[in-house]
């Protein structure tokens, strides 16, 4: 990791469903603001389509951001049907 992404925040565990919609949210603000880049063909679905109107996009999804600086590479995934999931860094 770099300066620039060395305090990304992490959520080691999500303990409710309003945790990973604030950890989305943290997501899309760092895409938006330039740092980092969204890898689409890594990820189950765009940011702004986890909801539907009949609840959650799928069971499992998974988004993963790439650092600018130095291609440091994290990851956040979601199990919606058991209610786990994380953002951390790495690619698992």
């Amino acid at each position: 990791m770099c300066d620039y992404c060395h305090n990304i925040q992490i959520w080691k565990k999500f303990n409710a469903p309003r945790d990973y919609l604030a950890c989305i949210e943290y997501i899309r603000q760092l895409v938006a603001n330039g740092g980092f880049e969204l890898l689409a063909e890594e990820s189950t679905c765009p940011l702004n389509q986890v909801k539907t109107e009949d609840g959650w996009a799928d069971e499992i999804m998974v988004h993963m951001i790439r650092c600018k600086q130095c291609g440091q590479v994290f990851t956040c995934v979601i199990n919606t049907y058991r209610g786990s999931g994380s953002f951390k860094k790495g690619k698992d």
